[in-house]
């Protein structure tokens, strides 16, 4: 069986790498949806994934998605799996060593935590 390489983050968890069957079924699993986002934050070659109902089911906030000025312009809610996305290629992929290394650097540490914000307002 076929499977992609890809980094997996839950909320209140670190990121992972995981090798899941390369099914559209496993990322549906994966972030607990029916239908997924796609955004690109780190190049064309790859995205994040995401449940696209993730907000609206108020799933937990996970990690912010930032500009190329650092600046938060939105936060993933539920799990996040970064994947291949390369043009080229009819479907998703598996993330290199380099891409790997990249998400792990941005998602391996838990970033965003709804305790310590509701705390800040206390």
């Amino acid at each position: 069986m076929k499977t992609w390489k890809v980094v997996v983050a839950k909320p209140g968890r670190k990121a992972e790498i995981r090798e899941i069957p390369a099914t559209y079924k496993a990322l549906l699993d994966l972030v607990g949806g029916r239908r997924i986002e796609l955004t690109e934050p780190v190049s064309d070659d790859t995205a994040v994934i995401c449940n696209e109902e993730g907000k609206l089911l108020d799933l937990e906030p996970n990690r912010g998605l930032y500009d190329e000025d650092g600046r938060l312009l939105d936060i993933y809610c539920g799990t996040i799996v970064c994947i291949g996305a390369r043009p080229e290629d009819e479907d998703f992929s598996s993330l290199t060593d380099t891409e790997i290394a990249v998400y792990m650097m941005m998602y391996g540490d838990l970033e965003y935590s709804v305790k310590a914000e509701e705390g800040a307002d206390a």
